[in-house]
């Protein structure tokens, strides 16, 4: 049987040991979760490659240039009439 993982707990339990930069990352990912998963389905083909952008600078070790792109793509989707 599995073990079930609470992020928060997680999140929580790391915060502490985390260098600015990847808290940063951190918090910028925790705001973009929620928005994109209300928006699922509904997602524009900008939103799309802005999202696998994210994913590939994290990958590739470039946390600034990921904390920048999500920082910037929740800023517009946090505006009400950027999934309209």
């Amino acid at each position: 049987m599995g073990e079930v993982i609470r992020l928060d707990e997680y999140r929580a339990a790391r915060r502490d040991r985390l260098p600015d930069e990847m808290e940063r990352l951190d918090h910028a990912i925790s705001r973009l979760d929620p928005l994109v998963r209300r928006a699922s389905g509904r997602l524009r083909g900008p939103v799309e490659r802005e999202l696998a952008r994210i994913a590939r600078a994290v990958t590739a070790g470039r946390p600034r240039e990921a904390i920048e792109r999500a920082e910037r793509l929740a800023d517009r989707l946090e505006h009400p009439a950027a999934l309209a």
